[in-house]
């Protein structure tokens, strides 16, 4: 990190190290990707000196794959995803959350289906995307409402088809994340929501691969100063920042409008964070999702980027 660090504290010159490799990371298309679009769009990744492509998936699952598959060197996912990929992989590495929600994942039927409670569930086919915060969210529902052992099909299908799966019947009532709360909303008109609203917290973080090679941390610190100005700017200009994403998403106003309050977006690293893994890690063991011994994750909770970025706030203005 030696050019790095003395380039922040000794230059205002970004040209004294610029990075030509292509740096590719695999970003869910969602709101909650936010910084990453809007940081994208007024070049801030070039400002911080990083040569970026943002590789655009389905879902935390499907861009883990891609990390994991070596097709990109980052990946934005849920702390779900990384408590399920750590049972897999030994050298998984989360660099900062970036955004925080208490209402972005929603337990949806269609009005007709006329359920009133959740334990009108019983016996029913639910659409769940396989080893992700949408099946937690799911089996924490159950738990809160005293009803942890109720029997019900899991029908696993990818994000972007859970809705097509409940309009046509295949389940009766998902376990989703905004846009498509929203979508199912637009398309069908009135949705019955079986939620709890602050009975899980979800975070979408900065996922990457351990390496010892000092030009990969060089990247993780320039991609977060992208991103911590981003988040400074799209607070000081919220209106343009939504503007910027529903363009970016193919979005109308209209939906980012519904779930835009929801998110807390913020860089960090904290014992909340530490906690939720532990938490849902126990949770996959005693379920019988994963299979060996609980992983260390204050290991895999990485501050190093992120704390050289908090000390120089500065760096890249």
């Amino acid at each position: 990190m030696t050019s790095l660090f003395y380039y922040a504290s000794t230059s205002n010159d970004p040209s004294t190290f610029v990075r030509q490799s292509v740096v590719k990371i695999a970003v869910s298309q969602t709101p909650l990707s936010s910084p990453f679009i809007v940081a994208n769009h007024l070049g801030l990744f070039k400002k911080a000196n990083i040569n970026v492509e943002l590789v655009p998936c389905k879902g935390g699952v499907a861009c883990a794959r891609s990390l994991f598959n070596n097709e990109v060197s980052y990946a934005t996912s849920s702390e779900s995803v990384v408590m399920f990929e750590s049972f897999k992989y030994d050298d998984i590495s989360l660099v900062s959350c970036f955004v925080e929600s208490g209402n972005d994942i929603k337990l949806l039927a269609l009005a007709s289906s006329q359920f009133k409670s959740i334990d009108q569930l019983m016996g029913k086919k639910i659409g769940i995307v396989k080893a992700s915060a949408s099946e937690f969210y799911f089996d924490s529902l159950l738990i809160a409402n005293n009803l942890k052992s109720m029997p019900v099909e899991r029908v696993y299908i990818a994000p972007d088809k859970l809705n097509q799966a409940l309009i046509s019947g295949e389940v009766n009532a998902i376990s989703v994340w905004e846009p498509y709360g929203y979508q199912l909303s637009s398309t069908v008109g009135d949705v019955i929501d079986l939620s709890l609203e602050g009975i899980y917290h979800l975070t979408f973080n900065l996922v990457t691969r351990k390496s010892s090679d000092s030009a990969h941390l060089e990247h993780s610190v320039a991609i977060l100063m992208a991103l911590e100005e981003s988040i400074q700017w799209m607070k000081e200009n919220p209106k343009n920042a939504q503007k910027i994403v529903a363009d970016a998403l193919d979005l109308p106003q209209s939906q980012l409008d519904w779930s835009w309050q929801d998110y807390a977006f913020r860089l960090s690293i904290g014992n909340a964070l530490l906690s939720n893994l532990q938490l849902q890690a126990r949770w996959a063991l005693d379920s019988n999702l994963v299979e060996g011994g609980m992983p260390n994750y204050r290991s895999i909770l990485d501050s190093q980027a992120l704390e050289y970025v908090q000390r120089n706030p500065l760096s890249i203005k």
